[in-house]
């Protein structure tokens, strides 16, 4: 019985990350962003400038295997028989996902944004839109141009 409670525990936390939405709460939404729909607004550019923006790069599956590996050899010291083997198979696994994380993480990659300030037609109001900068994307005060809301982003597009 006493070399299953480690398991269980894992089970047990493993369980306790997982979350789901309320069932009166909108799924999608951060603050300040959209819900899953699609809306668009004209608008003129008021101002604008350059910027840095972080983006995913690409990972591979080193991070997650050298993890797994640390993380059993770590397990595989612990315990004696079943408990030892136990140990082993559960430091591989929260090794190979913290590898992953780590890696994740590292993979940051800085591009080349625009932050574009738009005045809406609609009611006049001032917003302000950061994002990737897209090949020769060649936007200009003045320039009328929509803005399209979807899925908890916006984006300024010329018209």
């Amino acid at each position: 019985m006493k070399k299953y409670i480690p398991l269980a525990m894992f089970i047990f936390v493993a369980s306790a990350c997982t979350t789901s939405p309320a069932q009166n709460e909108p799924r999608n939404v951060r603050a300040g962003g959209f819900q899953d729909q699609q809306n668009a607004e004209v608008g003129d550019i008021q101002d604008m400038r350059r910027t840095t923006l972080q983006k995913q790069g690409r990972t591979g599956a080193t991070g997650a295997v050298v993890g797994a590996v640390t993380g059993a050899a770590l397990g595989n010291q612990i315990g004696k028989g079943n408990g030892k083997k136990v140990s082993t198979v559960l430091g591989g696994v929260v090794g190979g996902v913290v590898g992953n994380a780590v890696a994740e993480q590292n993979s940051m990659v800085n591009v080349p944004g625009l932050e574009i300030v738009v005045r809406l037609r609609s009611n006049g109001s001032l917003i302000t839109v950061t994002q990737e900068q897209q090949g020769r994307d060649s936007y200009y005060i003045g320039q009328p141009v929509r803005v399209i809301y979807t899925q908890n982003m916006a984006q300024v597009l010329p018209l």
